[in-house]
């Protein structure tokens, strides 16, 4: 329990961080500023989705063999290359695409291209540190890179204006997490060669990670199709506005539920990969259980705080956005079940089963997105619809692994949220 409550730490003060640079610059700036903003984290959830995620999550199923090693050092080059240069082309299209002081704040998003290397710098050591439980010390780390990229970008965005706070926020935080946790890998005793032969997969790292890669991609599509339909037809102000409600109701949420996934995944390979298969199911609903109540708890805060906080601070053309948080905040639950049957399958090597059902996700986006053209609140509902048939659908290809109690309460917490949100409405 106390390596769940650190990785929840770890998990969410990132995304707090991100969540406050937001919150700032809705007050400071226009929507349409703030959706440039939104269309540049759209191509870096999109690098870090294929690349850096997939990464992680494949490097710790296979951490501490050989083939699971030679496979990192050869995606901390990739990743840093490839990532950077499209990052590069999304400042480029953003500078060609906008005039006069829009082009300036796309010069000042540049700072994002060394995103990819920063993250690829500390890959390796983060994931022995989460192999050898080191939730603390990764927590820690994660708390001084975060406070320290605030304390660099808050003060810049409040005196200049530009969106360089928040380029400067997202690079400072994923480098300074990188080097604190190289400094702190280094101390940590080496498995032996012995050790490493004998923890061996049968399985092809590449293989794996590729298809995790492609269910990133297609977990990234079923995330952001609606937003890229948005920008693409209604514009940065109306993209603007969806991207902060999101920021705003499931940055909480969706890191405490990552943080349990990512104490889970270890603990299911190491079962899978001993034949206690049998134990899955057990292990996988106690960890449902804990990670619903946090995405209730999420929810209630984040609907708390986008009244009490944010409200009092932003300009009337924010409010359409404020409203959305309610409802948004309740996706968060059946995503919780996706990601833990998501683990399920990635400990027992039937990812395959999983890319085609992210795809259905892709599909269901695209309305989400042409609703929104001229009902945010109704799309945000479509949001939920969404995320409830995918969550279905991995649990039926889960088969007598899927946690199907954790199903039917993630069902019961949208129910009645939605009953709630109902009565408070009227």
């Amino acid at each position: 329990m106390i390596h769940l409550a650190w990785a929840i730490v770890e998990r969410i003060l990132p995304r707090v961080a991100s969540a406050l640079v937001m919150l700032v610059l809705a007050a400071r700036l226009t929507p349409s500023l703030v959706g440039m903003y939104a269309w540049m984290v759209l191509a870096l959830t999109l690098v870090q989705t294929v690349g850096d995620t997939a990464a992680r999550q494949t490097a710790v199923v296979h951490g501490g063999t050989e083939a699971g090693d030679r496979f990192v050092l050869r995606f901390r080059v990739w990743s840093a290359l490839i990532g950077g240069a499209t990052l590069a082309v999304t400042v480029g299209a953003l500078l060609l695409t906008h005039h006069a002081e829009g082009r300036w704040q796309a010069i000042a998003l540049a700072p994002f291209v060394l995103v990819p290397a920063a993250s690829a710098v500390g890959i390796d050591a983060l994931v022995r540190l989460q192999r050898a439980g080191r939730w603390k010390e990764i927590a820690s780390h994660q708390a001084w890179s975060s406070t320290a990229s605030l304390l660099c970008s808050v003060p810049t965005l409040l005196a200049t204006g530009s969106l360089l706070a928040s380029a400067l926020q997202a690079m400072l935080a994923e480098a300074g997490f990188a080097l604190l946790n190289r400094r702190r890998a280094a101390r940590l005793p080496r498995a032996s060669a012995t050790d490493a032969r004998s923890r061996e997969p049968t399985a092809n790292v590449l293989g794996d990670y590729l298809h995790t890669a492609l269910f990133s991609l297609l977990g990234w599509g079923q995330g952001q199709t609606d937003r890229l339909s948005i920008g693409a037809l209604a514009g940065g102000a109306r993209l603007g506005q969806y991207a902060f409600a999101m920021s705003l109701s499931r940055s909480i949420g969706d890191a405490a539920a990552l943080a349990t996934i990512n104490v889970l995944r270890p603990v299911l390979a190491e079962a899978a990969r001993d034949g206690r298969g049998s134990e899955i199911v057990a292990v996988t609903e106690a960890s449902l259980r804990r990670s619903l109540v946090l995405a209730v708890v999420a929810a209630v805060a984040t609907s708390i705080g986008a009244e009490l906080v944010a409200d009092p601070v932003l300009a009337d053309d924010w409010d359409p956005a404020l409203a959305l948080v309610p409802v948004l905040a309740l996706s968060v639950a059946p995503s919780v079940v996706a990601w833990s049957v998501t683990a399920v399958l990635q400990a027992e090597s039937r990812m395959r089963w999983a890319s085609p059902i992210k795809a259905v996700g892709v599909l269901l986006s695209l309305p989400v997105g042409i609703v929104a053209l001229h009902d945010l609140q109704l799309a945000a509902w479509l949001v939920i619809a969404r995320e409830l048939v995918v969550m279905v659908l991995l649990l039926l290809a889960a088969r007598h692994r899927a946690p199907w109690r954790g199903g039917l309460l993630a069902l019961g917490v949208v129910v009645v949220g939605a009953a709630v949100w109902q009565v408070t409405r009227g």
